[in-house]
């Protein structure tokens, strides 16, 4: 910027470069967004943009027809091969042939109790699952026929169970001098559903420290794979019947689905910082041989599945209670508490 010869500034009327300051309405400017330009030869385009592409139509999967074909022809062979077979040893009319009528009605008794069983075992975790699912909405909400038809179907649901005889009687007791959907739902909590949190905490926490330690001794990762699968399952059928859901093989597997599902819908599936600052915050890293940081790890993912396993299994959401923390049961695990 130049100055006079008196040394001072020249003013906005001798500087006409300089803009005086002007006020306008927001709501007056009116923005305009070019067109897209059109796209240069050779650039990279996506499938839908690029023009003249072959789309894939789906036809029949001929993979699957034979897969399922061959799966009920071979099913169907065995069938009719114990079905004659069974019917020769009925033939004899002696004692081998009444042998075989009786444990082929063992096999029918005992094929019918599995499937009954399941059956249960798929319609108790559905009701967890509706029971839970409408207490968040009554608490949400603050409905009090919805919290009052909840509590009434957790104490069908928990009914005949020792313990929780004395929280059935003392939510019957009260049950009817309480006003507000949330207080119902949370006397409901106190009584019904708190007793079991630490048992299923222990579960947990048991679970991890086992999958730590066999996990850092065993030399063979088969194995350790192995344990590892079967002592997840076994803390999944634990958790679920601790709350009542009492799975069976079916179940169950539907259960190991709902807990991945919410694993990752919550984001908890990624635990490889929190055990590192974990681990980090009380300088154990650099003392931590590759088994014993494998063992420490596969006990976290451990808790991570147990947590989201209580998640899934308990019948009410969290009002009174506490959520079971990760990093405190991590801690519990490595043995840093």
């Amino acid at each position: 910027m130049t100055k006079s010869a008196s040394g001072k500034t020249p003013s906005n009327a001798t500087n006409p470069a300089r803009r005086k300051p002007a006020s306008f309405r927001i709501e007056d400017v009116e923005i305009v967004i070019p067109p897209e330009p059109e796209p240069l030869p050779g650039t990279p385009q996506t499938e839908a943009e690029v023009a003249g592409l072959p789309k894939l139509e789906r036809g029949l999967r001929w993979g699957s027809i034979f897969i399922g074909a061959l799966g009920s022809l071979i099913g169907l062979l065995a069938s009719l091969w114990l079905y004659d077979y069974v019917l020769a040893l009925i033939a004899r009319d002696d004692w081998i042939g009444w042998v075989a009528v009786v444990l082929l009605a063992l096999v029918l008794l005992a094929l019918l109790m599995i499937i009954l069983r399941e059956l249960a075992g798929l319609m108790r975790l559905g009701r967890l699952d509706k029971i839970r699912h409408e207490a968040d909405s009554a608490a949400r909400q603050n409905d009090k026929p919805l919290a009052i038809d909840v509590t009434r179907r957790l104490k069908r649901f928990y009914r005949g169970r020792d313990d929780l005889a004395w929280g059935l009687q003392r939510l019957a007791e009260h049950e009817n001098d309480i006003m507000n959907a949330e207080e119902l739902l949370r006397l409901s909590e106190r009584t019904l559903v708190a007793p079991l949190d630490p048992v299923a905490r222990s579960i947990v926490a048991s679970s991890a420290k086992r999958v730590s330690v066999v996990t850092a001794v065993s030399p063979n990762a088969l194995v350790d794979m192995m344990f590892v699968a079967a002592q997840n399952l076994r803390m999944l059928r634990k958790l679920a019947t601790l709350y009542g859901a009492r799975p069976g093989f079916f179940s169950l597997m539907k259960l190991a689905r709902m807990v991945v599902t919410h694993i990752v819908l919550t984001g908890g599936i990624a635990l490889g910082d929190d055990v590192i600052q974990q681990l980090v915050g009380h300088g154990l890293t650099a003392r931590l041989s590759r088994k014993l940081g494998e063992g420490v790890f596969n006990g976290a993912l451990t808790t991570r599945i147990g947590i989201a396993t209580i998640d899934v299994c308990r019948p009410l959401p969290y009002i009174e209670q506490q959520r079971p923390r990760f990093r405190e049961l991590v801690a519990e695990v490595a043995g840093l508490n």
